[in-house]
């Protein structure tokens, strides 16, 4: 009974996304935006005092997925505080097929929980939220030479999510393309930052930058050194940015670090 209980409430989820992901995937803007390169669930948790169950629980899951290479297999885990978690999952092809096939492999791997498994499950569980983010490779800034597991498996992370205004997702775009002209201008050629568009769960139109460094120490220096070399554009880069912060209605920032030892294969993640 508890494992029917358990592929109900997922499947219930799980169609909840696909009917999402049609109306975020099919939106008229789609053909004037850029194309997403893949997909990515990501789960935030508000562990509260929990954080213990947390990582007992992705130390469970890395002990049951020993030797899988299934879409659910595979994740990052990243730390905002002592009471948010995040986990990040890649769904590097196939699009909403993708997407539902992770749903699928984590419904069936949840449903051959053992009871003690289940009740460990709904405890780290309690506080989840769910969204579905779209990367767009076109609008990343990569060094020449680069790979995902060293992207993703870099400990430090920062984050900005920026909630655009209604109507202005290409122009905001549009202003994305503008800053990495910019950048590649001056010859800045170690920023690692990809870009997301928010879909399902989301408060949508929105926009997520993920920059990462091997440590918070470095990505200061690194900021320190692109202001610099932007001195000769600082008055089109000041601009733009300012034409950016006129599209948003607000942004937050954080910072996001790897923990490795609760992760599972990190490249794309």
């Amino acid at each position: 009974m508890g494992n029917f209980k358990l592929e109900e409430g997922m499947l219930k989820q799980m169609v909840s996304i696909v009917a999402a992901l049609f109306l975020f995937l099919g939106s008229s803007l789609q053909a004037q935006l850029a194309e997403p390169t893949n997909m990515m669930v990501m789960d935030k948790y508000d562990v509260g005092a929990k954080g213990p169950v947390f990582a007992e629980y992705f130390t469970m899951l890395q002990n049951r997925y020993e030797g899988e290479t299934s879409a659910a297999s595979a994740w990052g885990i990243y730390y905002e505080s002592p009471t948010v978690m995040y986990r990040l999952a890649a769904v590097p092809e196939g699009g909403l097929d993708g997407v539902l096939q992770l749903q699928k492999d984590r419904m069936a791997s949840a449903n051959a929980f053992t009871t003690a498994e289940q009740e460990l499950f709904g405890a780290a569980w309690d506080g989840r939220q769910t969204t579905i983010w779209a990367e767009l490779g076109s609008l990343n800034y990569m060094p020449e030479t680069w790979d995902y597991e060293t992207v993703s498996g870099n400990p430090f992370h920062s984050m900005r999510i920026v909630y655009v205004k209604q109507g202005e997702q290409v122009n905001f775009e549009r202003a994305i393309e503008k800053m990495n002209q910019l950048n590649r201008s001056v010859g800045i050629d170690d920023l690692m930052l990809r870009v997301f568009r928010g879909g399902t769960g989301t408060m949508a139109p929105v926009y997520m930058f993920r920059s990462t460094s091997e440590s918070m120490e470095q990505h200061g220096r690194k900021m320190v050194a692109h202001g610099a070399a932007r001195e000769s554009i600082r008055a089109e880069y000041q601009e733009n940015n300012r034409l950016m912060t006129a599209m948003s209605r607000y942004v937050d920032q954080f910072s996001n670090y790897r923990i490795d030892d609760l992760s599972r294969a990190p490249a794309n993640r």
